[in-house]
């Protein structure tokens, strides 16, 4: 790959391509016996070097914006799911505060209804008291009336009898 692939209008600039290119251009390159050394064709290697620090900027910034923009789509991501959960924990206690009064309404219910059961069952058992009363005062009544008529029936017969 030529230096001049990576200035082509149009395309976009790939730098991590061009330090790759540059490394493989170092491995190719001629070794100069019994060193760790190696020729490489010095104006092309600085042409090559030139290119990539004059569009590096341009590429770093590049990828600046992809990362400020997937920043943006986090925070954005985060405030949502923030916003979720904190709506979800609003709702989970409403719905905990509406079943604790309900619930306490219908304990409050049922302890009303078995209140009112006794009364009833209270006021049950004093009229039944007060009609016995009643009744037992009306068989009195009659049993004295019942006596009396006896008493006037014999005296009829003991004045029919002497007669």
């Amino acid at each position: 790959m030529e230096n001049s692939n990576f200035n082509q209008g149009g395309q976009r600039y790939d730098a991590i391509k061009h330090i790759d290119y540059l490394i493989d251009t170092i491995k190719d390159a001629t070794g100069v016996p019994f060193s760790d050394k190696c020729s490489i064709e010095r104006n092309e290697t600085i042409n090559s070097l030139q290119i990539l620090k004059n569009n590096l900027p341009g590429a770093v910034a590049q990828a600046n914006d992809i990362v400020a923009r997937a920043q943006d789509i986090i925070s954005t991501a985060r405030d949502k799911n923030k916003k979720i959960i904190d709506d979800a924990n609003r709702m989970y206690a409403i719905k905990v505060n509406d079943h604790e009064i309900t619930k306490g309404a219908r304990e409050e219910a049922a302890q009303i209804i078995a209140n009112a059961e006794a009364q009833a069952e209270e006021l049950r058992k004093n009229a039944h008291l007060y009609v016995k009363q009643l009744l037992e005062g009306v068989n009195d009544d009659l049993a004295a009336c019942s006596a009396k008529l006896q008493t006037n029936l014999k005296e009829l017969d003991s004045a029919i009898d002497g007669e």
